[in-house]
């Protein structure tokens, strides 16, 4: 079988129009289901997540192989099926989506990385029990060289907000000092000899949830547990480093981007 058949189901309204400018976390956006496909909506609303299965038209469809700058030179040149690229035979782009509201037959989403006008090929729920791996590993997690990479530190969030559940102040802080730890050890978050103490003060829980997150550190795999006095203790083969939160409450999102460390945490060794 060399030729399928695509039902386009619908359009994306989006305010990004280049792709070149698109956040790594995707902006709020619209899905417009064309009148033939309403019918397949019905109590799509009882899902707070959907995945969004679009189509690249304007992608790559010949390289099998692209260069990624940011890994390791060794393994810079990487295969189309082991990455997130637009590049690929079949330019499917999947996403999943934070369901925000159904009107009629429009969709509006939360995340959504794909620009304005884009073809929608395909929506289904996005199910916990089936699609969430939690102690996956993909080769960025292993292999990314550059580690202040602004589109990196723009991944965590997403990834500890996804784990959470809401992107909020504490959420940001806690990407800061997973990411200040990596970049001081010159090691990946979910490298499998860092182990990680976490407070379970109210002040912190937020604060815990990402760095869990982005660690991947469970009971089960020995590499987390908890700290009786009220800071953040990460352990690296015989470096220990111990944070305590200040007071975030005054500051804004950009404040918790851009300040050093320092004014975030009281940080010593442990």
């Amino acid at each position: 079988m060399n030729d399928l058949e695509l039902a386009i189901i619908g359009t994306v309204h989006s305010t990004v129009r280049d792709r070149r400018l698109m956040p790594v976390q995707g902006v709020d956006a619209e899905i417009e289901i064309y009148p033939a496909y309403v019918d397949g909506l019905l109590l799509i609303q009882e899902n707070t997540h959907i995945i969004v299965v679009g189509w690249f038209e304007d992608a790559d469809r010949q390289r099998l192989q692209i260069i990624r700058t940011t890994y390791e030179p060794a393994r810079r040149r990487r295969g189309v099926f082991g990455v997130r690229s637009t590049t690929r035979p079949n330019p499917l782009a999947i996403k999943v989506c934070r369901l925000l509201s159904v009107e009629g037959n429009t969709l509006r989403v939360e995340g959504l990385d794909f620009i304005d006008g884009t073809s929608i090929v395909d929506i289904r729920r996005y199910s916990p029990s089936w699609d969430c791996v939690f102690s996956a590993r993909s080769s960025r997690d292993q292999y990314l060289l550059d580690k202040s990479d602004p589109s990196w530190l723009n991944e965590m969030e997403s990834e500890a907000a996804n784990f959470h559940g809401e992107h909020c102040l504490d959420i940001l802080a806690g990407v800061r000092l997973v990411q200040f730890v990596a970049l001081n050890w010159n090691i990946m978050p979910k490298d499998p000899e860092l182990h990680v103490a976490i407070p379970l003060t109210p002040a912190c829980l937020h604060i815990a949830d990402a760095v869990q997150a982005l660690t991947a550190a469970t009971f089960g795999a020995g590499r987390l547990s908890i700290e009786s006095e009220g800071k953040f203790v990460f352990r690296y083969r015989d470096r220990t480093i111990a944070a305590e939160p200040l007071e975030l409450s005054t500051l804004s999102e950009n404040d918790l981007r851009t300040l050093p460390l320092f004014s975030l945490f009281s940080i010593s060794p442990s």
